[in-house]
């Protein structure tokens, strides 16, 4: 069963934006429950390793191909402890919900060569981690250790840059520096990145869009001048 709904028309979209079916008029543009949230930030992670996996054929270097497979590897980590720590116990339901939103969003934003497959590492996947922790903020009870049961591990809010998008950025940014053309078509790129960033936030964030919204626009905006992108 959806779970997810749309805005009313006058809402900021992107132009890649495409509706998605409502749920009922109750529990339009809230997601069910943090569980569901959780999944939903699982399923993230899953394209995350995709999308990595595809960029290896675009390599332009075997160390490059070298460094993805590491990459890889810490995404699939993440994953696993996503699944563990935050989503339901069968989460397979939850993810299985949140798919065609985050799949729609991933084909809007389809790289054409190496150089934006890089920025969407680098600008888009964060805002995407960023978008779900937000949504699952706060929850404290949830996480191991909580209760004095367990060891504490990392909240889903702790997003700060990851190797692999600090490794993204700094490929990015030395190629910028020398190419003024591509640092151009990177700019636009990044402006789409941002849209759909901001279109997943419609979906997901309910009453909270416009908060999630200005909170994404703004770390993207701090990221693209920290590539040199800003303008």
């Amino acid at each position: 069963m959806g779970i997810y709904a749309t805005r009313s028309a006058d809402a900021v979209k992107s132009p890649y934006y495409q509706a998605v079916p409502q749920r009922s008029s109750t529990l339009r543009y809230v997601l069910a429950d943090l569980t569901e949230t959780r999944a939903a930030a699982a399923y993230a992670a899953l394209v995350e390793i995709e999308r990595l996996a595809a960029l290896v054929a675009s390599a332009p270097g075997l160390n490059d191909r070298i460094t993805l497979a590491e990459m890889i590897a810490q995404r699939y980590a993440r994953f696993r402890d996503l699944l563990q720590r935050y989503a339901a116990l069968d989460a397979s339901e939850g993810m299985a919900s949140a798919a065609p939103a985050l799949d729609d969003a991933r084909r809007r934003v389809e790289s054409a060569d190496w150089w934006e497959g890089l920025a969407v590492v680098a600008l888009s996947a964060p805002l995407t981690d960023e978008l779900f922790a937000a949504l699952a903020g706060g929850d404290a009870s949830s996480r191991p250790g909580s209760d004095g049961s367990g060891p504490a591990g990392p909240a889903l809010d702790d997003v700060g840059p990851d190797s692999v998008t600090r490794w993204a950025a700094d490929r990015l940014r030395a190629a910028i520096g020398e190419d003024p053309v591509l640092a151009a078509r990177l700019m636009l790129w990044g402006r789409r990145l941002v849209g759909e960033s901001i279109v997943l936030a419609r979906v997901f964030g309910g009453e909270r869009y416009r908060e999630l919204a200005e909170q994404l626009a703004t770390s993207h905006a701090r990221r693209l001048d920290e590539l040199g992108l800003a303008g």
